[in-house]
C-alpha cells in the first residue's frame, strides 16, 4: 500500500534543495501540489479504488518535478526554448533515481512514466494499455484544471513568460484552426498574442465529465478572458478573444446537456 503522507514529504524534501524565493519555484510547488489533490478528486470520482486513488494522486505528485531544474537551468517555463519538461521530469525520477525515495512499487512504475511523458502531448501515445490510459487521461486532466486556476490567480507574467503585452493580432492560421478544428499547432505560433489560443484550447482536450463540471462552475474562461482584455493592449485581440470565448463557451454548454 502506497504511503501518500510519506510522499508529500518527500517531495517537499526534494523541492527545498531549489531557491525558494524564486517566484516560478513557487508557482511550480503550489501547482504539482493541487494537481495531485484534482487527480485524487478524478479518480474519487471514478470510483477508483483506494490503491488508484493513491496512485492518481502520486502521480499528480511527479508529473512536474523536472520543472524544478528546468527553472534553475534556464529560467523559463517554456518548453520549446529549453527543455521538455516531461521528459526532465521522467529522468529525475527514473535515471536519477529520486523514485526510490517514495517506496513506489514495481509494478505502477511504467504506469507512472507513461503518464508523466503524456501529460503535456498535443495526443496521448497510442500503445497504452488500460491502466496507462486511464492514469494519463486522469493527469491530463487534473493538470489542466490547475492551469485553469493558476492563468486566473497568479501573477500574469510569470503565466506568459513576457512583460510586453502590446502584440499584434492573432495570427490567422491559428485563429481558423481553433474555430474549426478546436486544435493549436504550438508551431504555428508567430506572436505573443498567439499563445493566447492554447489556453481555450485545452477546453477540447478534457476527458471526464467530471473535469468539464469544474471548469464551468468555477468560471474559468470568463475569468481569463478578463485578464487578456485587462493586460493585452491590442483592440483586434480584445476581439478575437472575445470570438475565441463564445465558441469555448457554447462548446462546454453543449457538454453539459
Amino acid at each position: 500500500m502506497m504511503d501518500i503522507d510519506k510522499a508529500y514529504i518527500e517531495f517537499d524534501k526534494y523541492a527545498s534543495h531549489f531557491n525558494p524565493n524564486n517566484r516560478r519555484i513557487k508557482l511550480k510547488i503550489d501547482h504539482i501540489k493541487r494537481v495531485a489533490v484534482i487527480s485524487r478528486e478524478i479518480a474519487q470520482n471514478l470510483n477508483l479504488n483506494e490503491e488508484q486513488v493513491k496512485l492518481a494522486e502520486l502521480i499528480g505528485l511527479f508529473h512536474d518535478i523536472g520543472r524544478f531544474k528546468q527553472v534553475e537551468l534556464y529560467d523559463t517555463f517554456n518548453d520549446r526554448e529549453s527543455i521538455n519538461h516531461a521528459e526532465l521530469s521522467v529522468k529525475v525520477l527514473f535515471d536519477e533515481n529520486l523514485i526510490k525515495n517514495f517506496n513506489v512499487e514495481e509494478k505502477y512504475k511504467k504506469i507512472i512514466q507513461k503518464a508523466i511523458l503524456n501529460h503535456n502531448k498535443d495526443k496521448i501515445d497510442t500503445g497504452l494499455n488500460d491502466d496507462e490510459m486511464l492514469f494519463a487521461k486522469i493527469i491530463r486532466d487534473a493538470d489542466k484544471l490547475d492551469i485553469y486556476y493558476t492563468i486566473c490567480e497568479y501573477d500574469f507574467q510569470s503565466i506568459f513568460w513576457y512583460p510586453d503585452f502590446n502584440s499584434g493580432p492573432i495570427n490567422d492560421l491559428i485563429m481558423n484552426n481553433f474555430i474549426n478544428k478546436h486544435f493549436v499547432n504550438y508551431s504555428d505560433m508567430k506572436s505573443n498574442s498567439d499563445q493566447i489560443l492554447i489556453f481555450y484550447a485545452y477546453l477540447f482536450d478534457f476527458n471526464f465529465d467530471f473535469s468539464l463540471k469544474v471548469l464551468r462552475e468555477k468560471k474559468y474562461l470568463d475569468k481569463f478572458t478578463d485578464r487578456i482584455y485587462e493586460n493585452f493592449t491590442n483592440v483586434t485581440v480584445k476581439q478575437q478573444v472575445g470570438e475565441i470565448l463564445k465558441i469555448s463557451n457554447t462548446f462546454l454548454s453543449k457538454c453539459s446537456n
